[in-house]
């Protein structure tokens, strides 16, 4: 019990670092595949590490699916609501895998966050965000025949 009072506590002092950043990205609808990467010149969270933020437009009831892979570190990815608190976060500190997996369904419409870091302090290089977004399929107007 212990550890989790811990890991909360450090995604709370998390989410304030990550609210000081102005470094902000967008991912869209329906599908956002993205590649970037961690280095020296992105924000940094309270352990040191760098990160990167990407920001989506979210509706009650929608469910979003945001994998985070990288061949260069070990990935952390997090989702915070729209007042900057932590919802949700995958480290898979599998050592066979660097990949980062999470699905939520978002419980508040606004502005969503996706943070992608590294799980250690000194990880950077290329990383491939994939996000469905889960967004409403829009259907097209459907075309009234005329009989001849």
């Amino acid at each position: 019990m212990k550890i989790i009072g811990i890991a909360l506590l450090s995604l709370v002092i998390a989410s304030a670092a990550f609210a000081q950043c102005a470094d902000v990205s967008t991912l869209s609808c329906p599908l956002s595949v993205v590649a970037s990467s961690l280095s020296s010149n992105d924000c940094a969270a309270f352990d040191g590490s760098k990160f990167d933020q990407w920001q989506f437009t979210g509706t009650t009831g929608q469910t979003v699916t945001i994998q985070m892979s990288s061949m260069s570190f070990d990935t952390l990815l997090m989702l915070l609501d729209p007042t900057g608190r932590p919802v949700a976060q995958n480290d898979d500190a599998s050592p066979t895998t660097t990949d980062s997996r999470l699905t939520y369904t978002i419980d508040m419409p606004g502005t969503w966050t996706v943070i992608a870091n590294s799980l250690t302090a000194t990880g950077s290089g290329s990383y491939v965000i994939t996000a469905d977004l889960g967004c409403p399929i829009v259907a097209a107007p459907r075309r009234r025949s005329v009989a001849k």
